[in-house]
């Protein structure tokens, strides 16, 4: 097992999708996370914010920015999981520096 790392994942979501159904992806995540050995330390919601460009026909989209301690076989599970989300549209892992 890699060693245990910062990050933040950035994940921009459908504003159109009801909260309850994001709500279920996120805890779904949360469970992805506690079962691979990573840890969600905070979770920051940015709120709706217009886009740069047109991601499936929407102008806006929701953010939510999560800090993790993880190593990078949690982040690859994560990731796995996030691809295959409806209401994801799109997510970023960046390390933090150390």
């Amino acid at each position: 097992m890699s060693a245990v790392r910062n990050y933040e994942l950035l994940v921009l979501s459908d504003p159109n999708v009801d909260e309850s159904k994001l709500g279920i992806v996120f805890e779904r995540l949360k469970d992805i996370c506690d079962k691979n050995g990573a840890k969600i330390v905070k979770t920051t919601p940015w709120g709706k914010r217009r886009l740069a460009y047109e991601i499936k026909d929407l102008r806006e989209g929701v953010y939510h920015l999560l800090d993790l301690e993880s190593h990078l076989g949690a982040i690859a599970k994560i990731e796995a999981y996030l691809r295959i989300q409806t209401p994801v549209l799109r997510f970023l892992t960046t390390a933090k520096p150390e």
